[in-house]
């Protein structure tokens, strides 16, 4: 015990010694932010904020990221001055098809009217640089837009981790093999026996980390206290996503909820002027949902339980810490309409676009949400909602755990983020 213990304690010191080590590099590159913007590269188009994506080996694109977050600039800021009434903060894994992919929620969240995107910030957190979301984002002019880059993806960490080490284990290796052949996290497999799979586990460490960054280092959410919208790539806004947004941040203002679903999962003939108050379920309050900044800090005081959870799913993980960790488990206020779609992966359901991969007939995907779209329009815009059914106050722990996150480094790595 004493040994497993001591080895816990060297593999935790080594991930701080090693991100100390970034953090060195980072502040003795920060000296390039006072100079002045660098010529463009050939073909690459120069931007007013001075926003560059990052090029080159992965050290040069993860100092680059660093750069880049420290400096937080702000595209389209002189067409919009002034600090921003609304927030909304999406995860975009990058990649190809990722540029069709925040076209397509870009034009969701125009929807609302000139006299709203005007007041709005769109944060986009990005997995891995991509040319095609950076073309895509620079095309947006309806909005604020501040980029940011997730610095631990796999894109700036190909062959260590958090991304894939040679050294590390195979996912079903057995643990008295991994021990005899000595690799790095043979103590550290799942729940179900499986050693980590860095693809599945950064969906969980990028989500943490731009809860944290979105309230703690954005510049622009300084004094922001109100509901911050959280997206994903692949998601597609109904037009009255922010008229209902608005009416059901009053109704939450008055039932004492800690957070907003627009998404979720649809009842049997829903009826859109109708909400429901109840805990929160993965399954059901992961779509769009809002965090205010008093949740937020209640999450914080439970990063232990999120960030050592063996699920590599974030919401689930959030399930867990809502019924075991919390005074009082999540209260969700969500539309019995969801007020967001997914954008269609099968080729039967109009497209094969989905949340990742090529994006393969965006034009087929667009038609099938604008279809949907036009179904529900007589259904939107509700004058009023009411909360049609209010659930008792219950602890509803997750039925099990998904495993993907038993390896010690990935808990010390997300319980990093707060000390950022």
């Amino acid at each position: 015990m004493r040994l497993t213990l001591h080895k816990k304690k060297i593999a935790a010191l080594l991930l701080l010694l090693g991100m100390a080590f970034g953090t060195w590099l980072l502040l003795t590159s920060s000296r390039l932010d006072d100079a002045p913007p660098t010529e463009p590269l050939s073909g690459e188009r120069r931007d007013p904020s001075g926003f560059r994506p990052p090029l080159g080996a992965p050290l040069q694109m993860r100092l680059a990221a660093y750069r880049n977050n420290l400096r937080q600039p702000v595209l389209n800021a002189e067409l919009f001055p002034g600090r921003p009434e609304l927030v909304v903060v999406v995860q975009v894994r990058g990649g190809p098809g990722s540029g069709s992919r925040l076209r397509l929620l870009a034009e969701s969240l125009r929807s609302a009217g000139p006299g709203a995107t005007g007041r709005l910030l769109l944060v986009l957190s990005m997995e891995q640089p991509s040319p095609e979301a950076t073309e895509a984002m620079r095309s947006i002019d309806f909005c604020r837009v501040l980029p940011l880059y997730f610095p631990y993806s796999l894109s700036f960490y190909p062959n260590e981790f958090p991304g894939n080490d040679p050294s590390d284990c195979p996912r079903d290796l057995p643990k008295e093999s991994a021990l005899l052949k000595g690799c790095t996290n043979a103590e550290y497999p799942d729940s179900h026996g499986h050693y980590r799979e860095a693809a599945f586990t950064q969906d969980k460490h990028h989500w943490w980390w731009k809860l944290h960054f979105s309230w703690e280092r954005v510049r622009e959410l300084s004094g922001h206290s109100e509901h911050v919208l959280f997206l994903e790539e692949g998601d597609y806004l109904l037009p009255d996503w922010l008229h209902v947004l608005r009416l059901m941040q009053k109704q939450c203002r008055e039932e004492g909820c800690h957070m907003l679903s627009l998404g979720g999962i649809s009842v049997p003939e829903p009826t859109p002027e109708q909400m429901e108050l109840s805990s929160f379920v993965a399954s059901r309050h992961s779509a769009a949902i809002t965090v205010p900044r008093e949740t937020y800090y209640q999450l914080m005081g439970c990063l232990a339980e999120f960030c050592t959870y063996d699920d590599y799913n974030w919401d689930w993980s959030l399930q867990h810490v809502s019924a075991a960790c919390l005074a009082h488990p999540l209260k969700v206020l969500s539309a019995r309409l969801p007020r967001v779609l997914t954008l269609p992966a099968k080729a039967e359901d109009g497209g094969l676009c989905g949340r990742s991969g090529p994006c393969s007939n965006i034009d087929a995907a667009s038609q099938s949400l604008r279809a949907k779209v036009r179904e529900l329009s007589g259904q939107l815009f509700p004058k009023t909602m009411t909360v049609a059914s209010r659930q008792q106050e219950v602890r509803n722990p997750p039925a099990m755990k998904n495993g993907g996150w038993g390896d010690i480094r990935d808990h010390t790595l997300c319980q990093s983020y707060a000390q950022l």
